[in-house]
């Protein structure tokens, strides 16, 4: 009787444990000023957006979504708030196998979002809010290459110089994606940069930090797209 009791109670408390720990990704969130809007989480699969779960936001401004991950992944939240601005209303982030959070509001959907949860995640943000600097001179050669098409005086010097500086954006932004990659090739986030990043890096530098990565990053999702990209740039 005792053990009978006794295994009850083990029961119980493991019970009590995988409710308190839920498997797969959940991202509890708020969005606050939201009135009215379905909150998506969603994947990029094959070219394809897919949704993993939604949430129908009427009077309130909380939500939980939830999704089975068989490994770190990037996904996206999606704010349908039918206003046609489709692009600034999805935010990237990492999501991992466990309890994430997510704020933000509704007036600054893209940039006053803040998703917490996981190395993975914690690195990509970092990685983002270091890039800014390099997208914004991007941003500003757009600008000038613009200005240059609709100008009547504009020299074959001045596109010259613009494309020095676009190539020297690009030098600069795969350098850092690299080392970064590199620094950090026991999670899962380094393959996800090589493959997104650094297209234009030498192949045989890509495939050394592939090389040093851990059997378990080589094999995940992106690990195993980074081996297939460097056997294809081999042929």
């Amino acid at each position: 009787m005792k053990k009978t009791v006794a295994l009850l109670v083990i029961a119980f408390t493991v019970l009590a444990c995988n409710q308190d720990n839920p498997k797969g990704l959940v991202l509890n969130g708020t969005i606050e000023n939201i009135k009215v809007g379905t909150v998506y989480l969603q994947k990029i699969q094959d070219g394809a957006v897919i949704n993993l779960d939604s949430v129908v936001l009427d009077g309130k401004n909380s939500f939980s979504l939830k999704a089975n991950l068989e490994e770190p992944q990037l996904l996206y939240v999606y704010l349908n708030k039918k206003d046609a601005t489709d692009y600034n209303d999805r935010i990237a982030f990492f999501a991992t196998d466990t309890i994430m959070q997510f704020t933000t509001d509704l007036y600054n959907f893209e940039n006053a979002a803040v998703i917490n949860g996981g190395k993975n995640q914690e690195l990509y943000r970092a990685y983002t809010k270091n890039s800014l600097r390099l997208d914004q001179v991007y941003t500003e050669l757009l600008k000038r290459e613009l200005t240059l098409s609709a100008s009547q005086t504009a020299t074959d010097q001045d596109y010259e110089q613009l494309e020095k500086e676009l190539a020297a954006y690009v030098r600069k932004k795969v350098i850092y994606s690299v080392n970064y990659a590199n620094s950090y090739r026991d999670k899962e986030i380094a393959p996800y940069l090589l493959l997104q990043e650094t297209s234009n890096a030498n192949p045989k530098l890509l495939d050394s930090i592939y090389n040093m990565m851990p059997k378990k990053i080589q094999t995940s999702l992106y690990g195993k797209e980074l081996s297939e990209f460097l056997k294809k740039s081999k042929e």
